[in-house]
């Protein structure tokens, strides 16, 4: 079994092919091989439980095993956003049909009949894939039958739920009833959600990121259904930005790719920042042949013992490249592709002295001068004043690629990995970004103010004196 799949060639450009059909064109060679790693590790993780399959297992000496009713629930949630793509591919059309075959016993077999009698207060997340598999076309009405007799009467709710859990089992409940395209998500829930108030840019964890990305996919059904959030739209995107920084900052592409399916699943034009994550993500994503996820480098620099390199893929990158895939599957509705790229691809990739560290930004990659009474940033050099981090990331190898008009429609990304990094450290770096971000007219974004309150509190505090 080989788990590293190259990505479909894209047939070369003939005629006049415009670039929309071009982008559409990777996208669903994207989407392809999200399917396809979705059925390998299927597989893998269905050897596992049977025990048919021998290797190393998780802990500190290897990356943790698949597991199945994850992968499960996770390749039958790829298959329903794939639906809609019903006919734009013969190939994919065959690979989503056989990825069905393969999920229907596990889906509603044995394990998860077991499940949903012995915890029935999780019914509805117990039975998830079985809900994607039959609204994306494999229905069985003597399951949809076993569970509607479960759900009757009084059922004990099991743990507390947070709001985004209870979000969750909301939109999977339309899904059993055939309302999720035609009632709205709760309104009063989903203010109870991460999504209600304003994210803690500065100091969020990867948790509270993935969180995020959740209330974003199940408020609006994938993206298929509008959604009226319960705050501008322009603030929940500016804070999508800055959790993409962080995450790109993190080389943590799996989390990336989820953040940037905020644009296409509220229906909104991808930003200068998005777009460029985007395809920085399509050039690793084509480099490896996956979208490696965030254990993968620790794993991958040496062999492990009593694993195969193809497991340590699917161990730690199936799941990025299936985000990857969803994420490429809400792209391809109409007017939801990101734009063309902001770089060609030759710019994205690294240059040759990798790791070594290159200029942040210079004066000329701004898009607005400086004011007359600012220093120019360009006297002192931004990499000097920005708190560094080794590995040089990614994302930061590609931007200095960049011509300086690209780099510009970038500022802001820049700034919030800036504050990002500097909250880590001291007051002083954290005061340096916010006067970077006042010299050039750009402190009007979430990390600027929340950057600005955290020192006025922390000077309230000192202000205060010692205790009594």
């Amino acid at each position: 079994m080989s788990a590293v799949v190259p990505m479909p060639v894209v047939r070369p450009m003939v005629g006049r092919r415009s670039a929309a059909a071009r982008r559409r064109e990777d996208l669903l060679g994207r989407v392809h091989l999200a399917v396809r790693m979705a059925r390998r590790s299927l597989k893998r993780a269905l050897a596992e439980e049977e025990g048919a399959a021998t290797g190393a297992a998780g802990g500190g000496g290897a990356p943790a095993p698949l597991v199945l009713a994850k992968v499960v629930g996770e390749a039958a949630m790829l298959l329903r956003m794939a639906a809609n793509l019903r006919g734009e591919d013969e190939t994919l059309d065959v690979e989503a049909r056989l990825l069905a075959v393969q999920l229907v016993a596990p889906a509603r077999g044995a394990r998860v009949k077991a499940r949903l009698c012995h915890d029935t207060g999780r019914a509805l997340e117990h039975a998830s894939a079985h809900l994607f598999l039959g609204d994306a076309g494999y229905p069985d009405e003597a399951f949809d039958r076993l569970l509607d007799e479960l759900l009757v009467g009084e059922v004990a709710g099991g743990a507390e739920r947070l709001p985004n859990h209870q979000l969750e089992c909301e939109w999977l409940d339309q899904l059993r009833r055939g309302r999720v395209g035609v009632e709205p998500i709760d309104a009063e829930l989903l203010a109870a959600t991460c999504i209600g108030w304003p994210l803690d840019v500065l100091a969020c964890s990867t948790l509270d990121l993935y969180m995020f990305t959740h209330v974003v996919l199940y408020a609006s059904d994938m993206g298929r259904r509008p959604v009226r959030l319960p705050r501008p739209v322009d603030e929940v995107l500016a804070e999508a930005e800055a959790g993409l920084a962080a995450a790109l900052d993190a080389d943590n592409f799996d989390l990336a790719a989820e953040l940037l399916w905020t644009w296409p699943m509220l229906d909104r034009p991808w930003s200068a920042a998005a777009a460029f994550a985007f395809d920085l993500l399509s050039t690793v994503q084509d480099e490896f042949g996956f979208l490696p996820g965030p254990e993968h480098a620790r794993w991958a620099a040496e062999p492990v013992p009593g694993l195969a390199r193809d497991e340590v893929v699917l161990r730690t990158s199936y799941h990025a490249t299936l985000v990857m895939g969803m994420l490429c599957a809400a792209a391809l509705r109409p007017g939801a592709a990101p734009p063309a790229a902001i770089a060609s691809r030759a710019s994205l990739v690294p240059p040759s002295s990798r790791g070594m560290p290159a200029p942040f930004m210079s004066s000329a990659s701004l898009a607005s001068p400086p004011r007359r009474d600012a220093a120019p940033v360009g006297d002192t050099g931004w990499l000097a004043r920005l708190p560094p981090r080794a590995p040089t990331p990614r994302w930061q190898q590609a931007f200095e690629q960049l011509d300086a008009s690209r780099q510009a429609a970038l500022t802001s990304l820049c700034f919030n990995v800036w504050f990002r990094r500097a909250a880590a450290g001291d007051l002083a770096q954290l005061r340096e970004a916010l006067a970077g971000t006042l010299e050039h007219g750009s402190g009007d974004g979430p990390s600027a103010r929340q950057a600005l309150m955290r020192l006025r509190r922390t000077t309230a505090v000192a202000r205060s004196g010692p205790p009594a």
